[in-house]
């Protein structure tokens, strides 16, 4: 009866930490994956004396025209 208990408590344990070896492993290629898709923020772009950062000089004057363009209530 022991010799039972030991084996199933051996391939549950088994079972557990394969299934968290998998997990692991998809959960760190998703981390490969966003890395690669990051933009990159080089343009500085100044409004209202706080200076932002901005993936280009098109996207810094667009929202600059939109701040521009809010109505404040």
């Amino acid at each position: 009866m022991k010799i039972i208990r030991i084996l199933l408590i051996a391939i549950f344990s088994l079972a557990s930490i394969s299934s968290y070896a998998s997990m692991f492993k998809t959960h760190s290629s998703n981390d490969e994956d966003n890395t690669s898709s990051k933009m990159s923020y080089s343009t500085p772009c100044e409004i209202s004396d706080t200076v932002l950062m901005a993936s280009s000089e098109d996207v810094c004057l667009a929202l600059k025209e939109k701040i521009s363009n809010h109505d404040h209530d």
